[in-house]
């Protein structure tokens, strides 16, 4: 009988102390550690805090600024179940403008405020405040999504630019200018969502993207521009390996999208009778506009105070940066073997850098189409400028660490000049810089208003009442950095307030009027614009 010889176990491997763990795959991205990313979140809510804070500072105590703030209350208040109908079927400022557009959302938030407040400014400063805050929280996820776990610099760059760019000074203050937070805060929580893994990994068509969408349109019209962003989006960054995957991956999860869009058309059309939009509008005319449209939003962004355009050294360190970026990407590619493969950091950040030119493409087409432009339009435009600085800050910061010798001088050297760009915006922004623009016009407008109440209040029915100098538009003050749209008050604003404050009596406020009024309604005339201020006789689409 044959012996069987007894098989040895296999020894298992013992790995020496003190050895290190194994490192991630070639070309991977090492994971960022939890602390280091609870790290990246505290630093960016600290941020957050801190400028909102001080922002709110110079603002709590601002009238309610703007030609449509009191329109806009008076229309949006819900005092039964027919006014809260009226929210959704009603056009902004119901009839008050003579554009017609249409934002639910806007109204609901005003009604929300005047339901709390009242008139009281306090709380619809509050209430715009937070707004920007949760826009610049929205922003950072959207960035942090978009270059992976791995950039930290990225998200933290863009919050960065994005909350001291000096525009923002030109919304905040004035509630009737709030529809730019609102779409911008709903627009980047849409596509911050849309890239979650779960989303992009998901068969079925993710539906609160969706939902966003809807709020984003519901807030303004620009927002129509998000489903073509969130196709974009999922073909950027869909797990596919085939591009044909990866195009009907985008087509299936912008479903949603489109249904809400048509939703709100439908509903658009319902109440408005047609697209509506600005009186002078001419969608033909768009394409002519493009180039002189386009050349003001990039000089906006750039320069959004007229004495930074006067400073040659300002155009001097743009001119400088812009070529420190090209030569560090023309050294980078020269530098890599042939054949090499990119990095998955590098393609995150080409991703979020295309995502953030067409977000810029597709707005200044939007302005062109839609036939207007103002400073304070650029809030969603300066959130895409801040998505492709802080993806150069990344990148930069990456070259500096990891390329070859000549790449790593070049790109500290056009680091230094973005972070030199980085505290010149910051020079002019309203947490270090002085605008006594808001104070003046709030001061002008609690004096006036002040005054035509105890002259109404005192005139009997059947009277004219002649109102005091009204103070429409803030002269500004060239020589020094100052408030752009300075809108204070108008006719269409007093003769809400004056509906607001006298529920009443029949008020009527008109510039002039030749006959009586009739005896149960009081005629409030509005004399000429008040010394240092000035009427906008026509908003300039171009120029300054």
């Amino acid at each position: 009988m044959s012996r069987r010889r007894k098989r040895k176990p296999a020894r298992a491997s013992i790995k020496p102390r003190g050895a290190a763990p194994p490192g991630p795959a070639a070309g991977q991205p090492r994971a960022c550690g939890a602390p280091a990313r609870h790290l990246e979140w505290v630093a960016a809510v600290a941020l957050i805090l801190a400028v909102t804070g001080v922002l709110f500072t110079k603002t709590y105590d601002c009238e309610l600024m703007g030609w449509d703030s009191y329109p806009i209350i008076i229309a949006s208040r819900v005092q039964s179940l027919t006014d809260f109908a009226g929210t959704f079927t009603e056009k902004l400022m119901d009839g008050r403008y003579a554009g017609d557009f249409y934002r639910p959302l806007l109204n609901l938030t005003f009604a929300l405020d005047y339901a709390l407040w009242g008139l009281t400014p306090f709380g619809y400063q509050l209430t715009s405040t937070l707004l920007f805050a949760g826009c610049a929280a929205a922003l950072f996820f959207l960035v942090r999504r978009a270059v992976g776990a791995d950039a930290v610099v990225a998200p933290l760059v863009a919050l960065l630019f994005f909350l001291l760019h000096a525009t923002h000074y030109e919304v905040i203050p004035v509630p009737a200018r709030r529809p730019e937070t609102l779409c911008c805060l709903f627009m980047a929580l849409a596509l911050a969502w849309q890239l979650s893994p779960r989303s992009l990994a998901s068969r079925r068509p993710p539906i609160v993207p969706a939902v966003f969408t809807l709020l984003a349109i519901a807030s303004k019209e620009t927002a129509l521009i998000l489903p073509a962003l969130s196709f974009l989006v999922v073909l950027l960054y869909s797990p596919r390996s085939r591009f044909v995957q990866r195009f009907w991956h985008a087509v299936i999860a912008v479903v949603p999208h489109a249904v809400a869009l048509a939703v709100m058309i439908v509903a658009r059309l319902a109440v408005l009778g047609g697209l509506g939009g600005h009186e002078a509008t001419r969608m033909s005319e768009g394409f002519s506009r493009l180039p002189a449209y386009g050349a003001n939003v990039i000089q906006w962004l750039l320069f959004p105070q007229p004495v930074m355009q006067k400073a040659f050294a300002g155009k001097l360190l743009l001119i400088a940066l812009a070529a420190g970026l090209v030569l560090v990407g023309v050294t980078t590619l020269l530098s890599r073997p042939r054949g090499a493969p990119d990095r998955p950091a590098q393609r995150h950040l080409g991703r979020t850098t295309l995502l953030a030119v067409v977000w810029l493409v597709l707005l200044w087409l939007t302005y062109a189409v839609g036939g207007k432009v103002e400073p304070w339009y650029l809030l969603l435009a300066v959130a895409g400028l801040a998505m492709v600085f802080g993806a150069f800050a990344d990148g930069l910061v990456a070259a500096t660490r990891r390329g070859p010798p000549p790449v790593r001088v070049v790109a500290a050297a056009t680091l230094v000049l973005s972070a030199t760009l980085v505290v010149w915006q910051g020079r002019y922004s309203p947490l270090v810089c002085k605008y006594d623009g808001w104070d003046r016009a709030g001061a002008a407008s609690r004096q006036f208003l002040a005054q035509l109440e105890e002259a109404i209040a005192r005139a009997p029915d059947g009277s004219i009442v002649r109102a005091p100098p009204i103070p429409m538009w803030v002269q500004p003050q060239t020589d020094r950095p100052h408030i752009r749209g300075g809108a204070v008050l108008k006719g269409r604003s007093v003769q809400a307030w004056a509906e607001l404050m006298f529920p009443e009596r029949r008020v009527h406020v008109a510039r002039s009027r030749a006959d009586q009024p009739a005896p149960d309604e009081l005629l409030v005339v509005l004399t000429r614009p008040l010394e240092g201020f000035q009427p906008m006789l026509s908003a300039r689409p171009v120029g300054n």
